[in-house]
């Protein structure tokens, strides 16, 4: 109880809510409240942290006394100010978004430009090392973006949303833009291989198309994954889930083995249509759409979770 009271107290004294001392900590609103309702207890580098901010040793902070210790004018927060950025949210966001879109583009765009100098009759081996390159530079973006975003979500579960209703507003725009962007161009690449098609260009017209639309699919991975992060509830409530996975160990466990399928379904294609390449024949629709593979695994094990939380909820 003499934690309880002292987290409680030094916390409302200094016109703290749970979510800036959550924010403050790395930790969730909800553990927050858990601790100041006695439920559960925080870990020991919290609670050094904690005595950091409150400016008191650990043992006060856990057995002592600090309901009749004063809290200094200055470290009283002032009242209705603005939610702010204090974790650099907004920038690893619009990095984040960045690094992902520019890996999925550079994958579709290896293919393309494998795809083209087949159809120019450039050496087979050549064109698969530039596939495989397109494949090397969209990996190098993708993987270090995804382990970075997986460390900020750790050190920080909870974020208070400091977003106004015009930044979101202007995110909505800049999202429709782009989502139109590129739906347009993956509509004009469409057109693109169906006029191509019919002229019997259709090995040329399939590199085109991917040209195209690596562009149209880089617009729309950019918006879409930069959007979401704006809806900073959406993130707190990730992050919320991620830790009913945790919790729950099999989640993991499917979702690593759909992915692990759908990275052999994907390579599987892709050689298949390579193959095809080196012995001349028509480039296959295995060649132009192996890179589905990964998005039809992200997509089912998004739904893994979503189904089994329904089934412990009932």
């Amino acid at each position: 109880m003499k934690f309880r009271d002292n987290l409680l107290y030094q916390r409302q004294q200094r016109n703290m809510t749970q979510e800036q001392l959550a924010m403050l900590l790395g930790v969730s609103r909800q553990s927050v409240a858990k601790w100041e309702a006695g439920q559960s207890t925080p870990e020991v580098d919290k609670l050094m942290r904690m005595a950091e901010l409150f400016g008191c040793s650990l043992d006060d902070l856990v057995s002592g006394d600090l309901t009749v210790v004063p809290v200094a004018p200055e470290e009283v927060l002032p009242q209705d100010v603005p939610a702010q950025d204090v974790c650099g949210y907004d920038e690893h966001s619009r990095t984040f978004a960045l690094r992902i879109a520019l890996g999925v583009g550079a994958i579709i765009l290896g293919v393309a430009a494998g795809c083209i100098l087949a159809a120019l009759a450039v050496h087979e081996a050549v064109a698969t090392t530039v596939i495989l390159a397109g494949v090397l530079v969209g990996l190098v973006f993708i993987i270090p973006a995804g382990i970075e975003h997986a460390a900020f979500a750790k050190a920080h579960p909870f974020v208070e949303d400091f977003y106004t209703a015009g930044q979101k507003d202007e995110a909505r725009r800049w999202f429709t833009r782009r989502l139109v962007g590129g739906i347009g161009l993956i509509f004009v690449s469409i057109v693109t291989i169906i006029a191509m098609d019919s002229a019997g260009n259709d090995d040329l017209g399939s590199g085109i198309m991917l040209l195209i639309m690596s562009v149209g699919v880089f617009l729309i991975v950019h918006g879409s994954v930069y959007y979401a992060l704006v809806n900073v509830e959406g993130y707190n409530r990730e992050r919320a889930n991620e830790q009913w996975e945790r919790d729950n160990p099999r989640v993991g466990r499917i979702c690593g083995i759909i992915m692990l399928v759908a990275t052999i379904v994907g390579l599987v294609l892709l050689f298949w249509g390579m193959s095809a390449a080196q012995n001349n024949e028509p480039m296959n629709y295995a060649m132009k759409f192996f890179w589905l593979a990964w998005p039809i695994g992200g997509i089912l094990c998004g739904i893994v979770p979503l189904a089994m939380r329904r089934d412990d909820s009932r």
